[in-house]
């Protein structure tokens, strides 16, 4: 891991000298399968893979992906330099951002006429960064479809690659693209929720009635939701769980329920202050 950033992070100003060889050592420090040698056959995941661009006119060029698989990414290069206007400009000055900006953009393109669409497009600047951006959609919804704009995304830095973090990131958008989709996580997630709440049900329902758990357990589950968007200050609830009442459960019953008449009331809670009224009745029982 510290020989492939070591080799590259100093290296500046030869992009089309490099990016084959960067992005072979990139797929060894990673643990994903090399491109294959590009031939008759293999357009699926190769190096300058070939796209026929079909302009608005209906004339056709044929231009070339610096990267590509099929159903990942697309993926340009640049390499800027630190102390010179070598290859694509001095990083950090404007005709090197343009040149970035020239890279997202190439990536756009070609995105267009590949199928299927890919749901990573990806910049690089060999050894200083990547930038990556997502559209797991299947149309184009809009000119930039659902990727969003040049600067809609961070940098990536380059030594951010020794995080474990990035480098699972990167792995999957190599080899299950798919797992990143915030949908299918939201729907994973839901279904985890789902069974653990069930299985809390059924204990609660051990000592209480039925109704009784779900109207309880609601109450919980709209706690938490106001919470998240900044109705309920403060985490005022996740906190008292975590650092109140799991560690004194015998505190839970008459703090949470002298914290919904709080809420039902609009009335002050301990060191909070007022609580803004939620008067839908929920909180009432």
């Amino acid at each position: 891991m510290t020989d492939f950033i070591e080799k590259w992070k100093g290296s500046e100003g030869n992009e089309r000298a490099n990016y084959q060889s960067f992005l072979n050592d990139f797929c060894e420090f990673l643990g994903v399968e090399k491109s294959p040698p590009k031939g008759e056959g293999n357009n699926s995941y190769c190096f300058d893979r070939d796209v026929k661009i079909i302009a608005p006119s209906g004339a056709a060029t044929t231009n070339f992906i610096d990267f590509y698989k099929e159903g990942c990414f697309v993926l340009e290069t640049k390499q800027g330099s630190n102390s010179s206007n070598k290859g694509h400009g001095k990083r950090g000055t404007a005709a090197y951002r343009k040149e970035m900006k020239k890279a997202f953009g190439q990536a756009l393109k070609y995105a267009r006429f590949v199928e299927p669409k890919p749901p990573f497009l990806i910049t690089c600047d060999i050894g200083d960064h990547f930038r990556v951006w997502q559209d797991f959609s299947e149309s184009w919804l809009s000119a930039n479809g659902n990727y969003g704009t040049y600067d809609s995304v961070p940098k990536i830095p380059f030594t951010d690659l020794k995080k474990p973090e990035v480098q699972d990131f990167f792995y999957k958008v190599f080899t299950d693209p798919q797992s990143l989709n915030p949908e299918k996580i939201a729907a994973q997630v839901t279904r985890e929720v789902a069974a653990d709440l069930a299985e809390l049900s059924k204990t609660l329902e051990e000592t209480a009635s039925p109704q009784m758990v779900a109207h309880f357990l609601m109450c919980c589950i709209f706690t938490m939701f106001a919470e998240d968007v900044g109705l309920l200050k403060e985490h005022l609830f996740t906190e008292a769980l975590r650092e109140r009442w799991i560690p004194k459960p015998q505190d839970f019953k008459p703090q949470v329920e002298a914290l919904w008449q709080a809420m039902n009331d609009g009335t002050s809670f301990g060191f909070h202050g007022q609580l803004l009224r939620f008067n839908g009745g929920l909180l009432t029982d």
